[in-house]
């Protein structure tokens, strides 16, 4: 193929836009800001799952605490009309026997039930307390989303920019290369990750190899105008003066 030696230069410029492009899209499919946004997001789905759980375990516990007050309550109105009626000396002694043994049972019943009842409590304003401590972390996360999603957000615009403006460059390059070339180039950058690169001395400066003198001879050698390709990698060598 034959093109002028000018259009092979700029096909150069056109790699190293390219190369930044492909940067720029690498950036974005691996941008910081969004790694750290997803982090909080997961510590936050983690933190709701546990105030979600610890609301349910609270829940339960009021359940218990107000049967255990119900039966504390019914033990205690029980007391009081047993030691009414013993008090009262309306009973036989063997009525008055029998209520004794069992006033005394619900006196062992009313203490494990208090007894209960205090660790119960115990239970459930530490559960409260890991309700708060929860709802607080999530409340902290809210805020830490909202200021990573805004650095995020300030991070993506800034790489469309970019985006944009060196795709406008690369477009401003491009004009008036012949289309052969240009297609040309597109499958070698296709074929090889990189279109174009310079012939620094006998070296490929796209794959970083020596080439052999012979090859290096005839490339001096060949027109201007002639589109030589690197044997190693594929790309257009682009032959600067010094070549």
């Amino acid at each position: 193929m034959k093109a002028d030696p000018h259009h092979q230069r700029r096909l150069v410029d056109i790699a190293d836009l390219d190369l930044r492009l492909a940067g720029l899209a690498h950036r974005r499919e691996h941008l910081p800001e969004q790694e750290t946004l997803d982090g909080l997001t997961a510590e936050r789905r983690a933190a709701t799952e546990s105030v979600a759980r610890a609301r349910i375990h609270l829940e339960d516990l009021d359940r218990a605490l107000a049967k255990l007050r119900s039966d504390l309550d019914a033990v205690r109105r029980r007391r009081a009309h047993d030691s009414d009626l013993l008090a009262s000396g309306s009973l036989s002694e063997h009525q008055s026997t029998e209520l004794d043994y069992e006033l005394r049972s619900l006196a062992r019943r009313q203490d494990a039930l208090e007894a209960e009842l205090g660790e119960l409590s115990e239970r459930h304003e530490a559960m409260e307390a890991d309700v708060r401590h929860s709802g607080a972390i999530v409340t902290d996360l809210d805020a830490r989303i909202g200021m990573a999603r805004t650095l995020r957000d300030t991070a993506l615009a800034e790489l469309e920019d970019a985006v944009t403006d060196t795709t406008a460059e690369r477009a401003r390059e491009a004009e008036g290369i012949p289309t052969d070339l240009l297609d040309f180039y597109a499958r070698c950058a296709e074929n090889a990750g990189v279109g174009a690169a310079i012939l620094n001395g006998g070296r490929c400066s796209a794959c970083a190899m020596d080439l052999d003198r012979s090859t290096v001879a005839a490339f001096r050698s060949a027109p201007a105008d002639d589109v030589l390709t690197c044997p190693e990698c594929g790309v257009i060598v682009v032959r600067t003066g010094n070549q």
